[in-house]
């Protein structure tokens, strides 16, 4: 343990020194700086500002870790926002007002910069004369080139190129040099989320396999149906788009891993209507399906408790164990809305929900795991959303929780997975997540070896990598296949 931290150590030390030269004396004066990165909050409707601000995050984080001075901003005063920038980085601004189409043509005229960044409206890219440079799936390596060559571009000084290309040496071979220090572990689980549905070639499953195979991945958690969508050919949930547009993919899934040594896993999307269109969307509504947050608002959450809707995500569940041949069922959110009032009973809710599942899984497909993807903090999640998992581990409900364990801070990691594996029984019954690319964090290949170590720390059966895209393919796999997934 100690060597993977003096690894991680030098990887760290290496970024900051290379990143603290990469600006210039302009760009480090303090008040406003050259470069903004903008927040949708008007111009995205209202279920999406939370999504829109992480992805504006994320802009903002990448600029910061490389030594580049940035506002992060918010799109409700534009005006003042924009002003006395030479570039700004609008991030999915989909639907903008008048009033801030305005303020952009201004800013253009002037002589600013705007790139659009993930989407944006035609009337935005009409107006900046640029379209969205980034994809949500692009590599984090690809989103950081893109963003940093762009503000080299517009800004002068403002980026460093020869400093980071040193820096992007240096912790490679610092990276390479602590995976090789690694060992594998016999038995231990490494699971990928796979979050699109489609595999990392969509409509060439095979090729995805070959991947997960040659980097010593042991399960795949394969997101294929929710409440609003299924990407196989259900008779229970509405097939989706992707469906009639590449086929069924669970079978298709399955048919690639045969001789993979791959577990597949259903992921199934319960109490959150995500990726439903909005025809369904207004049915759950009339249902009473959906629930609403503090301020009264209607989500794209739903009620854990109605029994109607249990009922539906539980014969989907059944119809997935009967007609394929998974290893197992992965649950996903699986809980109560944060931000919604709950009845007193809401933990029994959810959990007479997993127990339903658990009794009909083993009934249709003995022998398959039926896992959890849970919140970390076990100690405030019964109260805060319903969700009891250390008690579904110590009933026997469900065979792996995976807390999310997704923060970037080594010590609130260090503390979360201790808090975790405090039972030694149940921390054998955990499968560490572990946010390479999530919205909350965005790891490096080191960070990535710190926390498993510090899964193996404690107790863990095994850890799971959120999520399997070009970022873990290209940047992650090659280190961890040196040593632990050897």
């Amino acid at each position: 343990m100690r060597g993977v931290f003096r690894y991680a150590v030098a990887v760290f030390a290496a970024a900051f020194c290379a990143c603290g030269t990469s600006g210039s004396s302009k760009a480090a004066r303090p008040g406003k700086a050259r470069i903004a990165v903008v927040k949708s909050v008007a111009a995205v409707p209202a279920e999406e500002r939370v999504y829109a601000a992480s992805l504006a995050d994320g802009v903002a984080h990448i600029l910061e870790r490389n030594g580049v001075r940035a506002d992060l901003v918010s799109d409700t005063t534009l005006s003042s926002a924009l002003s006395g920038r030479d570039l700004v980085f609008l991030v999915a601004c989909t639907k903008p007002t008048p009033v801030q189409v305005a303020a952009l043509a201004r800013f253009r005229g002037g002589g600013g910069v705007v790139r659009p960044v993930y989407s944006a409206s035609p009337q935005v890219v009409s107006v900046v004369g640029a379209r969205p440079v980034l994809k949500v799936r692009d590599s984090e390596d690809a989103k950081e080139r893109t963003l940093l060559h762009i503000v080299g571009a517009v800004v002068p000084g403002a980026w460093n190129r020869r400093a980071w290309e040193r820096q992007r040496k240096t912790m490679f071979a610092a990276a390479s040099a602590l995976g090789r220090s690694q060992s594998p572990r016999k038995g231990e689980i490494h699971a990928v989320w796979e979050h699109s549905g489609l595999g990392l070639y969509p409509g060439d499953w095979p090729r995805t396999f070959r991947v997960l195979r040659a980097n010593g991945v042991t399960d795949l958690f394969v997101n294929v149906a929710g409440a609003g969508f299924a990407h196989y050919a259900s008779g229970v949930l509405p097939r989706s788009k992707e469906y009639f547009r590449h086929g069924d993919q669970l079978a298709a899934c399955l048919a690639a891993a045969r001789g993979a040594g791959v577990r597949v896993h259903a992921w199934v999307i319960c109490f959150n209507a995500t990726r439903s269109d909005a025809a369904y969307m207004l049915a759950f509504q009339k249902k009473g399906w959906r629930v609403r947050n503090g301020s009264g608002a209607l989500t794209e959450y739903l009620d854990p408790s109605n029994p109607d809707l249990r009922w539906r995500m539980v014969k989907s569940i059944c119809e997935i164990a009967r007609n394929y041949p998974v290893s197992g069922i992965h649950l996903d959110f699986v809980r109560w809305y944060e931000g919604t009032p709950k009845p007193p009973n809401a933990a029994r809710s959810v959990t007479t929900f997993v127990e339903s599942v658990r009794k009909r899984l083993r009934a249709e497909r003995p022998g398959a795991w039926l896992t959890a993807a849970v919140l970390a903090n076990h100690q405030s999640c019964v109260a805060s959303v319903g969700q009891d998992w250390t008690a579904w581990i110590d009933a026997g409900l469900v065979d792996y929780a995976v807390p999310m364990n997704y923060v970037e801070d080594r010590s609130r990691y260090a503390a979360l997975v201790a808090r975790q594996g405090a039972v030694k029984a149940r921390a054998r019954r955990i499968i560490g997540g572990i946010g390479v690319t999530a919205n909350e964090s965005k790891l490096s290949a080191a960070q990535v070896v710190d926390q498993i170590s510090l899964a193996r720390k404690a107790g863990f059966a095994g850890v799971a990598l959120f999520d399997l895209d070009d970022t873990l393919v290209e940047s992650v796999f090659p280190v961890l296949r040196l040593g632990m997934f050897r």
